[in-house]
């Protein structure tokens, strides 16, 4: 018998405006989400039916500060949006009838744009800011491993020197991760999954620096 209950049911009519507790918990107020989404904006040289469908993408995220699983749909979506920026770029370029060379799907697309150049390290306006995260992480790591926590149960961690964001930007290919990648996370969502997570800002961040790289 399976004991599990509904999470999640269609929100009363006198509770759609109320928050969604879970969200509260991870940004200040939905105006900072809607500040942060507002910052998120594609070339104007992109096609209008992916501005469209990323916009849509948009909304769903900062209406997940009401229904906490938005933030899924919204990341779908957002796949979408790239997908179809991929595409239509592909086309445009390869006017011809399509051929059984031609890439097919999310995956194929973005091993394309890594082959053509469509997309680089140098294009992601985010590189050094997760570099710098990346470095402050690996510090605490090191820390944590040597510092002895029975004698002193607090931990100071410092700001990384630019040495050590520069040995992490050496380290860091966001190319071959969003190619990677990428379409594992749309599969997962697409075809039915319990994936929850707040982080819908910060895979439209990802995947519109994408999209302003095909369209630059």
């Amino acid at each position: 018998m399976n004991d599990k209950s509904l999470q999640d049911p269609l929100k009363a009519l006198e509770e759609i405006n109320e928050p969604d507790e879970r969200q509260k918990n991870f940004i200040h107020g939905l105006e900072e989400n809607h500040l942060e989404l507002s910052a998120i904006v594609l070339n104007d040289s992109t096609p209008i039916e992916v501005q469209q469908l990323f916009e849509t993408a948009k909304n769903l995220s900062l209406y997940s500060w009401f229904v906490y699983r938005f933030h899924q749909v919204s990341e779908l979506i957002a796949f979408s949006a790239l997908e179809m920026a991929l595409r239509e770029r592909y086309l445009a370029e390869n006017s011809q009838s399509k051929t059984d060379g031609s890439p097919r799907g999310l995956y194929q697309l973005m091993q394309h744009a890594k082959k053509v150049e469509w997309i680089t390290n140098d294009g992601f306006p985010s590189l050094y800011n997760r570099a710098k995260y990346l470095a402050e992480h690996g510090k605490l790591m090191d820390i944590i491993k040597k510092h002895d926590f029975e004698k002193d149960p607090s931990v100071l961690v410092g700001d990384p020197n630019e040495q050590e964001i520069e040995d992490a930007l050496a380290n860091l290919d966001m190319v071959k991760a969003v190619t990677n990648n990428t379409h594992k996370l749309r599969n997962n969502l697409a075809h039915g999954s319990g994936t929850l997570h707040p982080n819908s800002i910060s895979t439209l961040i990802t995947i519109s620096e994408v999209i302003n790289q095909i369209y630059s």
